[in-house]
């Protein structure tokens, strides 16, 4: 049974977690609740210092807690802090709850005196919400536990530091009694030593045995009579009152910021991950970075062996396997998949410390953004679950790579679509310009032909060689057009494989102009050929191709008469061509654009044929393919100037 969506609900139900095992009870109080008012469930922890005294029974219970919150449809928060209402008070402010539901417990215990209910202090700190109270007793919550077995390495340790600290303070103090230093520095050098015991141990029974062993010491070395707890002094009693409560107020102090430090430093260190996290996915841009990131991220977090499990198109692939340092464990593949394909069909988790495969060795997490799945992670459990706080920043991290993964997927989807419609586009200006710009050829071509059929004999011999001069023109242009058209889509669909040899560059050049000869024998070409022979590694059937359309460029451009020219010299370890004319030239706000497919400048000759702007897009493409560069620039006094430039290539005299 699932709750209303967030986004259209607007009761907000707040339930607190514990690790009491009358905790049940309260979350299925919240969930009725949340029902009936057909809000949302949050399930809160407030991870306070003591979480770390835990008993492995309450963790047990706490997570099999927050398991049935999940399995309700609560959403699971974790904060971490040291006064309990004020951070639930907090959460609830900053998370918009509208209505709490917490246990009421008897008391809860205090050291030296019996304090306010949990529930009294949260109404005080925000007394605006609504409060279901569910009375319960038994295990009162929030109360630091002993553990079950004290490691015997750290007793010895603390003992050492508890007896060297006692022994050391009580020296300095037979020092300063006997250097005639008053009672106030012996003081004070038992309550420093009493913060050094504070700082340097695991337990706080070595500060509060401290506070009262230091004071007995005084009393029994340094008051007079000596080696008595008598006292001669009337202010003594006053002054041992107020040196225990010191005491027993510098151990609390140091105590609770020993565990907050510590606390805030396991937060700060999670928090930092998260961050990190952000701040790479924000520069993965495919998939598989962005399980890369996860994956370093969550061995960096937890050093834990790692499982991922990608999914395309709606199934899962092959899984992916980070092993922890140490962890000589191995996946049980087959046994464990029935979990992971559940996890990935529910969109849940499950597996250990679940009621869903709690046998399997790992903890699975669906990768999902609302019901599209991306994959399941797995984290290994093996006999040492994560903790409640570790579950809260793991649940964000995979959270922030399924977002990733969704914004990965809708920029393939978004640059796919870009692609279908700049193709359409394309597709559609191929077909207008080849229907109206091959129409003329083909006009002519017929024309010709039907005139050398029906009255070829009637006609002059220059009229004849006339015609069959036009259909040879024609078919050519044609045939250098269908070229052109066949290297562009060649181009365009990632299939143009280049026969990449040395070869001379004029003797391409050459080869272009001897293909060009009809159409430029009423063009004088000017050449230039460099001192040296310059040679290119590169496709030559393409490069041909390249200056072909280059010189054509300029014929079909510039009127007849017009002059040619052909350079070409090195530069800087490249080989530069250049081809100019002194015709009409490009217009400045034109150029930008001369190089794009399907791209006319609109200068028509006189046929009225224009090209299908492939031919320089052609070139430029070509150019690129062989690592140079392609720009058009104007010829002085008129005219137009194409310059391509491509890296040197040096011919082997063994070859």
């Amino acid at each position: 049974m699932s709750l209303q969506n967030p986004e259209k609900s607007s009761v907000r139900v707040l339930v607190c977690l514990s690790s009491s095992a009358s905790n049940a009870k309260v979350i299925h109080a919240a969930f009725k609740i949340a029902a009936a008012f057909q809000g949302t469930l949050t399930a809160l922890f407030v991870e306070t210092p003591a979480y770390s005294l835990m008993s492995d029974d309450d963790r047990k219970r706490l997570r099999s807690n927050m398991n049935l919150a999940e399995k309700l449809g609560a959403r699971i928060e974790t904060v971490t802090g040291d006064d309990v209402p004020y951070q639930i008070a907090e959460f609830a402010r900053m998370s918009d709850i509208s209505t709490v539901v917490i246990g009421q417990t008897n008391t809860i215990g205090g050291l030296l005196r019996r304090k306010k209910s949990l529930t009294d202090r949260l109404v005080a700190y925000a007394p605006d919400l609504d409060y279901f109270i569910i009375p319960y007793y038994g295990t009162k919550v929030y109360v630091a536990r002993k553990p079950a077995e004290r490691n015997r390495k750290r007793f010895l340790a603390d003992s050492a530091i508890f007896l060297s600290s006692m022994l050391v303070s009580t020296a300095i103090g037979f020092l300063f009694s006997h250097l005639g230093f008053t009672d106030a520095n012996i003081i004070m050098v038992y309550l420093l030593g009493l913060l050094v015991v504070s700082i340097f141990t695991t337990h706080r029974a070595y500060s509060m045995v401290w506070a009262v062993i230091s004071v007995l010491l005084f009393d029994l070395l340094f008051t007079t009579p000596r080696f008595t707890f008598y006292a001669y002094g009337t202010g003594y009693p006053v002054t041992f009152l107020i040196m225990l409560a010191a005491a027993f107020t510098i151990s609390t102090l140091a105590i609770r910021l020993k565990q907050n430090a510590g606390q805030s430093a396991k937060a700060a260190q999670r928090m930092s991950v998260v961050l990190d996290t952000d701040r790479q996915l924000t520069k993965a841009k495919s998939s598989e970075e962005i399980l890369s990131v996860l994956a370093d991220q969550l061995t960096k977090l937890l050093h834990r062996s790692l499982i991922i499990y990608p999914a395309e198109n709606d199934r899962l692939g092959d899984p992916n396997f980070y092993p922890a340092a140490g962890d000589t464990i191995p996946y049980r593949t087959n046994e464990e998949k029935q979990a992971v394909e559940w996890a990935f069909v529910h969109h849940k988790r499950t597996g250990a410390t679940t009621d869903i495969f709690p046998s399997s060795d790992y903890l699975y997490y669906c990768m999902r953004v609302q019901e599209h799945a991306y994959g399941v992670v797995g984290v290994a459990v093996h006999d040492s679950p994560p903790d409640a706080s570790e579950q809260s920043v793991l649940a964000s991290v995979v959270g922030e790579c399924s977002l990733a993964l969704e914004n990965a997927r809708n920029a393939r989807e978004k640059e796919e679509t870009m692609m279908l419609a700049e193709n359409e586009r394309l597709r559609a200006n191929l077909l207008r310009a080849v229907s109206h710009d091959l129409r003329t050829p083909l006009t002519s071509i017929m024309g010709s032909a039907d005139s050398l059929m029906t009255c070829g004999e009637t006609l002059d011999p220059k009229t004849r060689g006339k015609l069959y001069s036009d259909i040879y023109q024609d078919a050519q242009w044609l045939n250098g057009m269908v070229e052109n058209l066949l290297s562009a889509s060649r181009m365009t669909g990632g299939k143009l494989n280049l026969n990449m040899t040395t070869e001379l560059m004029e003797d391409m050049i050459s080869e272009a102009v001897t293909h060009l000869s009809r159409q430029l024998k009423n063009y004088p070409v000017h050449r230039t050929r460099s001192e040296e022979l310059l040679f290119v590694k590169a496709d030559a059937r393409l490069l041909v191709q390249v200056v072909i359309n280059l010189l054509d460029n300029a014929v079909k451009y510039a009127p007849e008469g017009s002059d040619i020219w052909i350079d070409t010299a090195e530069r800087n370890g490249n080989v530069v061509v250049r081809i100019a004319d002194n015709g009409p030239g490009i217009p400045d706000d034109q150029k930008e654009r001369i190089f794009d497919l399907f791209y006319s400048s609109g200068n028509p000759t006189g046929d009225s044929r224009r090209g299908l702007g492939i031919g320089l897009a052609l070139c430029q493409s070509i150019i690129k393919a062989h690592d140079g560069t392609i720009s058009v620039s104007d010829h002085e006094p008129h005219g137009a100037t194409f310059e391509f430039s491509l890296p040197r290539d040096e011919v082997n005299p063994n070859e």
